[in-house]
């Protein structure tokens, strides 16, 4: 709805006012689909690891990723539609090989984004299967592990 206002009768004082101002919805520039994460606990929860992010539609992401010794994947969807902006994912990690397996967790994950560059996630996992080091690295019988990780992102 677009209405004219005169202040005090000044026909030079005319102002606009439209009740509908419509945001952009992506930042202005060209929008990024991929983007490179690496940090600490990233790739399925080793070490130090990356994980390669694709949106495959408006919000929704694929995540595939390798650490330091782990493999990982998450179904993300972000809370705008571009790849910069903080997600909520289902992720699967597992932490070791062969005789170095710890462990293989599922579940939830909330990943935080700031507008360039740093992110950080936190949430946690329902253990869906035990390695041969699961004794040495836990010494209680637990269902769930909590699941964090730290580091910098890089739109592609």
């Amino acid at each position: 709805m677009l209405f004219v206002a005169a202040c005090f009768g000044q026909q030079s004082d005319v102002v606009l006012f439209d009740s509908q101002i419509q945001q952009p919805s992506a930042p202005v520039g060209r929008i990024e689909r991929t983007s490179l994460n690496v940090g600490a606990f990233m790739g399925g929860g080793g070490l130090i690891g990356a994980d390669l992010e694709f949106l495959v539609g408006n919000r929704a992401g694929l995540q595939l990723g390798a650490g330091l010794p782990s493999i990982g994947f998450g179904f993300n969807y972000h809370f705008k539609p571009y790849i910069n902006s903080s997600f909520v994912s289902l992720q699967y990690c597992h932490i070791g090989f062969g005789e170095n397996n710890v462990t293989a967790i599922l579940g939830p994950m909330f990943t935080f984004r700031a507008k360039k560059i740093f992110q950080a996630g936190f949430g946690w996992g329902a253990v869906v299967s035990k390695g041969p080091l699961w004794s040495k690295a836990y010494k209680d019988d637990v269902s769930m592990l909590l699941n964090l990780n730290i580091g910098l992102y890089f739109p592609l």
